[in-house]
């Protein structure tokens, strides 16, 4: 819920001119904590997606500004499907993506059947939503999955950076004076 909350903060703000989404840590997102469905506080996996997932990409997608997520480094499951329904993807030399789903059992969600056949085409799509298999940045580029990989180093620098988008140029080219532009900690 956080992440749908500072999302909504963002939109509503009128200093806030580009939207930009990334992780901490060694991870962008691991995906959902499969605990919360077998535990005992358990909760539906059409809980889950209804009041958390999907309401974060459709936030997304709807938000009247450019939405960015920098993805420092795995991106799995809904991880990795919040980030490819993001306006521009860019990631470390580090990152990998994921669609961990069949592992589990489950479908994609999070847009993924809807967001990656048209990022990178039906075949490729479907053998990584039945696979599973880790792509690098680096391979995810390639494919047309993300925009631009980034060094570790470079990346990391820019992390640090945190009033301002990503200095790729991306705020410039939507439109956006980056040195006016607030980063919202989405």
């Amino acid at each position: 819920m956080l992440l749908q909350a500072k999302l909504d903060e963002c939109a509503s703000l009128h200093e806030v001119r580009c939207v930009y989404i990334t992780g901490t840590g060694k991870a962008f997102s691991a995906g959902q904590d499969i605990g919360e469905l077998t535990g005992t506080k358990k909760l539906e996996i059409k809980q889950i997606l209804s009041e958390h997932y999907n309401p974060v990409v459709k936030r997304i997608r709807n938000i009247a500004k450019p939405v960015v997520a920098a993805v420092n480094g795995v991106a799995a499951g809904a991880g990795a499907n919040i980030a490819l329904c993001c306006d521009i993807v860019v990631a470390a030399e580090s990152a990998a993506f994921i669609q961990a789903f069949s592992k589990i059992g489950l479908i994609p969600d999070s847009g993924g059947t809807y967001t990656l056949p048209r990022l990178i085409g039906w075949q490729k799509a479907s053998a990584l939503m039945m696979t599973g298999d880790k792509v690098t940045a680096a391979e995810a580029e390639k494919m047309g999955m993300i925009y631009k990989v980034f060094a570790n180093e470079i990346f990391e620098e820019e992390q640090t950076q945190s009033e301002r988008c990503h200095s790729c140029g991306i705020c410039d080219h939507a439109g956006v004076n980056r040195d006016r532009s607030r980063r919202c900690g989405a």
